[in-house]
């Protein structure tokens, strides 16, 4: 916990706020020596709770709300199996699961750190794989063909003269 707090506050001061308030609810200190607040702990949801009982550790309580409502989902988990099952198909099935495995890993961080530049972020190709319906690395390049297809169409309708 210190290492996530140490991570998370910005000054020592809030740091040490952490801490003390971590400190409160872990030795159920003041209002969560309740019965009744323990009760409601494992009979209420975890959101609900904290905004109920939260008030007296309100810094801590914050960081719980914004942890519990963090969306779940398994998109990631489905992008890396669409990954593996283009990488690892009919022409390529000798490979053994490590080199698969690698080449998945390696696809995904180059195609992480291709987000942080700016021809990703700008241009007639912005964002071209980040349709969340899309987990096909083929649909991909096929979406990437069809925007660069659809940008030269459109760059030459731009650049005919009109006539008269």
């Amino acid at each position: 916990m210190v290492e996530a707090f140490r991570r998370i506050a910005e000054c020592d001061a809030e740091r040490k706020t952490y801490r003390e308030e971590f400190t409160a609810f872990h030795m159920k200190k003041g209002m969560f020596a309740f019965p009744a607040v323990q009760t409601d702990a494992t009979t209420m949801g975890a959101i609900d709770w904290w905004a109920n009982y939260g008030s007296e550790i309100p810094l801590l309580a914050s960081l719980a709300i914004k942890v519990l409502s963090q969306p779940i989902s398994s998109f990631s988990a489905e992008r890396n199996w669409g990954t593996y099952s283009y990488i690892h198909n009919v022409k390529r099935n000798r490979l053994n699961s490590k080199t698969a495995d690698n080449l998945v890993y390696v696809h995904s961080n180059i195609r992480l750190l291709s987000r942080f530049s700016m021809e990703y972020k700008a241009g007639p190709n912005s964002n071209w794989d980040a349709n969340p319906e899309d987990t096909s690395l083929e649909e991909s390049r096929l979406k990437l063909d069809q925007l660069c297809w659809m940008n030269l169409e459109h760059d030459a309708v731009v650049d005919d003269p009109p006539n008269d």
